[in-house]
């Protein structure tokens, strides 16, 4: 099947006030795990941003809060882009990342591009100055350092314009110390262990992303068509596009009825850093036999338009796919249509099958599981494009 469950955790971050200011966001495997259980820290980094944003929705995880996220040496110093909105993110530099003058250049790119940076589990010495003065949040490992020497790295880092978050806060003695030293921040199991939020998601064919990624890299100059054609080989791709566009954070107020104008909306940077994501989650699955049979009802309904000199053919070629979205993620297609950024009358052309666009995808339905169709002329159309879509779609995979 063409949908997996997606998994992660948060863990609040709370002011003086025990208002939460933001959520450590923290990879797991499944809803199940209890602990993490990393063992490729950049692919781990990456399914919590494409579950975040491409699944559950960050809005859904942190609200107007911001996201904490773990971002290892190799993501730092080797950026991709990162399709998180900077208002709404905080880059976590993990203890292991290597303080050097590498690191720290890094860290400066990521600071001018306006991203805040926390520096975890640190623990500050005069050398680390540099680090300290472009980082806006430090992070203390209360149980690791023990109170004594909490209490000096509290006193080491005031004269500094850092926020300071006390971490591993697990008793009530611990939070009434940390607040006694005028800590900013607290995070522990004294206020709530990290939840686990689970979804059901769409999956991503490895293949496809690859070819994607080795076109972006290859021609910063590829067409709005080149692109339609590359991302259309993909239902999982072309409802993770659509889910993102449709994220509140991203404010979009107009609605989308074509590939080709979620493209544009998103960008050619924007999905060169989605694509290299979905790539690094490693979050594929094996399932060509769909993948074939969502690409050629798409393309029938693509081919049967143009050949009936409807306009927007590239509407037909998105209903198509989304017509079996349904099968392809396990959930209800009026639930699935409801959370992407569709106008209402192709959102009802496709439950309701109304206007032309529901016509053709019943003919093309009706076409597939072999029922009479009324029309003799449509018929013929109907055989001619669909054979010209199998040799499409043989042609299209051929190449991957």
């Amino acid at each position: 099947m063409m949908y997996h469950n997606v998994a992660l955790a948060r863990q609040p971050i709370v002011d003086n006030k025990l208002s939460t200011m933001g959520y450590e966001l923290l990879y797991r495997r499944d809803a199940d795990a209890v602990n993490a259980d990393v063992y490729d820290q950049v692919g781990a980094t990456a399914q919590v941003i494409t579950t975040c944003l491409l699944d559950l929705g960050l809005h859904n995880i942190v609200g107007t809060g911001k996201a904490f996220v773990n971002f290892p040496r190799g993501y730092l110093v080797n950026p991709s882009g990162v399709p998180l909105p900077k208002e709404h993110t905080v880059i976590e530099v993990l203890e292991s990342a290597g303080f050097d003058a590498v690191l720290l250049a890094s860290l400066r790119r990521w600071h001018n591009a306006g991203f805040k940076i926390a520096l975890d589990d640190f623990v500050y010495e005069p050398r680390l100055t540099p680090f300290v003065e472009i980082a806006d949040y430090v992070k203390l490992d209360m149980l690791a350092l023990g109170k004594d020497k909490f209490h000096q790295q509290v006193e080491a880092l005031r004269p500094y314009n850092v926020k300071l978050i006390a971490e591993k806060v697990e008793t009530w003695d611990d939070y009434h110390f940390a607040k006694l030293l005028d800590v900013d921040y607290y995070q522990g199991y004294f206020f709530e262990k990290p939840q686990a939020i689970a979804k059901k998601a769409s999956t991503v064919n490895q293949m496809t992303l690859m070819h994607l990624m080795a076109s972006l890299m290859r021609a910063d100059d590829m067409s709005i068509s080149e692109l339609e054609e590359f991302v259309g080989q993909d239902i999982g791709l072309v409802h993770k596009l659509l889910k993102y566009l449709n994220s509140p954070l991203m404010g979009l107020v107009a609605s989308v009825d074509s590939l080709r104008l979620a493209i544009m909306l998103i960008g050619t940077e924007q999905l060169k850093s989605i694509t290299n994501l979905l790539l690094m989650s490693d979050i594929t699955a094996d399932r060509e036999v769909l993948q074939g049979q969502v690409l050629l009802r798409a393309k029938h309904a693509e081919l049967f338009a143009k050949a009936q000199h409807y306009a927007n053919e590239e509407r037909y070629f998105l209903a198509g796919m989304l017509s079996m979205i349904d099968v392809c993620v396990g959930i209800d297609l009026d639930d699935i249509l409801a959370e992407l950024p569709l106008p209402l009358e192709f959102t009802n052309a496709i439950l309701e099958r109304t206007g032309r666009v529901g016509y053709t995808l019943d003919l093309i339905e009706a076409y597939e599981k072999n029922r009479p169709i009324k029309s003799d002329e449509d018929m013929k159309t109907l055989a001619r494009t669909y054979a010209e879509a199998v040799t499409w779609v043989e042609s299209f995979r051929a190449t991957l």
